[in-house]
């Protein structure tokens, strides 16, 4: 039983993980697309809570990451309640197949229970984290930017991972400084979308799909969505 749960709690952080590589085809199907608005599906507003951030910010590298890390904080809400975010995640396509729909599309392990786009909308708006009960309609972010030390263990973790959580066990973002100290503000909202998504129980499953699943896809719509926000006030 004690080696049961511990190989349980290893898969469960394994799948918690945002690895460098995985890049999702963001592929929208045009006829729910153009139908997707406000009016014909109803949803709630999702309040964005900051509870507790860390970034390294010292340097100067770092104080200049730190802008766009707060940046990136202060547009998840008008990104995630966008009707281009809303209707991107409705009509996501994954390659190769004709119908919207995720790889994996399910919480924690519940096989049971596949879920259809809007019902994975309803969730993300719903926004039910575990270890955070009773705040239903509020993405609360608790994260800290790890600097990782050259002889710091796990050396995978530092080199590789740009994001993990623990999402049965706690409410932190663990994000990678390797890979913040050169983001952009539209790749960190993408990463923190991702990470956050894992709390509500969307995990990974094989490597060779991982580009098809909720936190993959799900955070580069909100990054590219985020990124056209950005660019449209440059003009």
């Amino acid at each position: 039983m004690i080696k049961f749960l511990l190989l349980s709690l290893v898969s469960l952080s394994v799948f918690a993980t945002t690895h460098i590589g995985v890049e999702p085809e963001l592929k929208y199907d045009k006829k729910t697309y153009n139908k997707t608005t406000f009016e014909k599906f109803n949803s709630q507003y999702l309040d964005v809570i900051i509870e507790n951030v860390s970034f390294p910010s010292r340097s100067n590298l770092g104080k200049k990451q730190k802008k766009k890390f707060v940046k990136a904080l202060a547009m998840l809400e008008p990104v995630l309640n966008s009707e281009a975010f809303k209707k991107r995640v409705l009509s996501y396509v994954r390659p190769e197949h004709s119908e919207p729909g995720y790889q994996k599309n399910y919480l924690w392990s519940n096989k049971n229970k596949r879920l259809s786009p809007s019902q994975i909308y309803d969730i993300i708006m719903k926004a039910d984290e575990k270890m955070i009960p009773a705040t239903i309609g509020k993405m609360n972010i608790n994260s800290w930017v790890k600097v990782c030390k050259w002889y710091e263990r796990p050396f995978t973790w530092c080199k590789k991972v740009i994001g993990s959580t623990s999402p049965s066990s706690s409410k932190m973002m663990k994000l990678n400084w390797k890979f913040y100290k050169s983001f952009e503000t539209h790749q960190m909202v993408s990463n923190i979308v991702h990470e956050w998504l894992h709390l509500l129980g969307f995990l990974h499953g094989p490597s060779a799909t991982m580009r098809m699943e909720v936190p993959y896809v799900v955070g580069a719509i909100a990054g590219e969505v985020a990124k056209e926000m950005i660019e449209s006030t440059r003009k």
